[in-house]
């Protein structure tokens, strides 16, 4: 939880140029509506839904904050020309990332390989992740991380043989998806004490091949199978923060409110601890 404070309310404008530069988009524009009558319904006293699990259409139209975290605001098709890509970027994209080379899970949306998950051992139903964030405004950035994810998966694939433990990876089917997504690639891994392997095999493997990585509020997650991803998990704090807030201050204007989950979002991704 965020705690309140003296300033708690000041104006705090953001220009979407300048909101985390090479770093994870939080693009808030594209969810002001939608955060704007969220706050009128706390206002109204009127029930927020907030539980994925139980009420996915309800939290989907309640909760901005998923998409915001994930930079999911739709219009993707024909980013990559905006973004100075060739016109036959994604289907050079989609030759190998949808090839049978992947597959499982959500595939193609996501291109995903397993190891050893038949020896996947979930304690309270915790699965970890570590992400990262490319920068894909570099297309030469790009272009390495494309033609080098054969190593990352060998040196993940060799690291889950040797210590016997199941893990997976995942990045995107489709190459717009890539584009614009703040979570490019994510390791999962069942065992918390592989932490420090993890990231460092995913580090290794970057600065060997020259791929440059954004900031992000968060590296390490863990999803739980009672509640959901941990982008879920973040979306339904940062909610339940944000509706305390406006029921705890009560006297101020909407766009007071707005400018101050802007300014406190990453504060309060960061206190989230996960049981």
């Amino acid at each position: 939880m965020v705690k309140g404070n003296g300033d708690i309310f000041i104006m705090y404008m953001i220009k979407l140029k300048d909101l985390l530069v090479e770093a994870q988009t939080f693009n808030f524009k594209e969810s002001k509506a939608e955060i704007m009558r969220l706050i009128k319904k706390v206002k109204n006293g009127e029930t927020i839904r907030n539980n994925h699990k139980e009420d996915y259409i309800g939290f989907n139209m309640d909760n901005p904050f998923y998409r915001i975290l994930r930079n999911d605001h739709g219009g993707r098709v024909g980013i990559h020309k905006k973004m100075g890509y060739s016109d036959d970027a994604p289907k050079q994209w989609k030759k190998f990332f949808q090839s049978n080379f992947f597959g499982a899970g959500d595939f193609p949306v996501w291109s995903q390989r397993d190891f050893n998950l038949h020896k996947r051992v979930k304690k309270d139903g915790k699965t970890y992740n570590y992400y990262i964030t490319v920068d894909t405004s570099d297309k030469n950035n790009v272009a390495r991380f494309a033609n080098n994810i054969l190593k990352l998966d060998n040196s993940l694939k060799r690291f889950s043989d040797d210590k016997g433990v199941a893990i997976r990876w995942k990045t995107h089917g489709y190459f717009e998806h890539f584009l614009v997504d703040n979570d490019s690639l994510k390791v999962y891994y069942y065992d918390e004490s592989l932490k420090s392997d993890i990231e460092n095999i995913v580090k290794k493997w970057t600065s060997d091949n020259n791929i440059k990585l954004s900031d992000r509020s968060h590296t390490h997650g863990v999803d739980k199978d009672d509640i959901g991803s941990y982008g879920i998990i973040i979306a339904q704090e940062v909610l339940n923060v944000f509706v305390d807030t406006i029921k705890r201050h009560p006297n101020h204007s909407d766009e007071e409110y707005y400018q101050w989950i802007v300014k406190h979002f990453i504060d309060i991704i960061k206190s989230i601890k996960v049981k």
